[in-house]
């Protein structure tokens, strides 16, 4: 196998990648976690009536189902039960994404383990032979050094998606307190 046994896991590692890549870029679009119709209803001050009838999946739903049974409670639990909302919503946006770090991390190491490895069996075959003709010699390192390139290949983008995603998250997280925290202040000062 060209490369080396490593281009096994590698190969994993890249298929794992894509797949977390796809699931994220369609679970953390912003029609899925904050849509616009239900933050306009919540900046609009609709009613709780009206806010509990649309309906939907979306995490900023779940704030709305999750805060309004709470407002009659008083400010304090209603805000109590949107803080532990947000902490398992934030959890179930951050699915995958530490899985998609570790390949970003690990990639890259298993990619120069198996040019290290590749290199000792070059210089093994080199002395076992005897031979040194420079053609023997440059095309071992370039295979040895096929499963650095591919690590990198698989590492880069899983780095770049994962900040982003991890970034993403963040961004939704402020949207979902702050919707939250509209909606208690406008409810409990109106006498929900």
């Amino acid at each position: 196998m060209t490369g080396g046994v490593l281009m096994v896991p590698l190969t994993l590692f890249s298929i794992v990648a894509v797949a977390i890549c796809l699931n994220r870029l369609w679970a953390l679009a912003e029609e899925r976690v904050t849509p616009i119709m239900l933050q306009r209803a919540i900046a609009e001050d609709y009613s709780v009536e009206q806010l509990v009838r649309i309906k939907g999946d979306s995490p900023l739903h779940a704030v709305v189902r999750n805060v309004v049974p709470n407002l009659t409670k008083g400010k304090d639990s209603a805000m109590e039960s949107l803080e532990d909302l947000l902490v398992v919503e934030i959890h179930r946006l951050e699915k995958y994404l530490t899985t998609l770090g570790s390949v970003a991390a690990i990639a890259p190491l298993l990619g120069l383990l198996g040019t290290v490895i590749g290199m000792i069996d070059v210089f093994e075959s080199l002395n076992f032979s005897g031979s040194r003709d420079p053609e023997v010699f440059s095309g071992g390192i370039a295979k040895a050094l096929l499963t650095t390139a591919i690590g990198l290949s698989i590492a880069i983008p899983s780095l770049i998606l994962h900040r982003h995603f991890v970034r993403k998250v963040d961004a939704f997280a402020i949207v979902l307190e702050r919707e939250g925290k509209r909606l208690i202040n406008h409810n409990i000062g109106a006498g929900a």
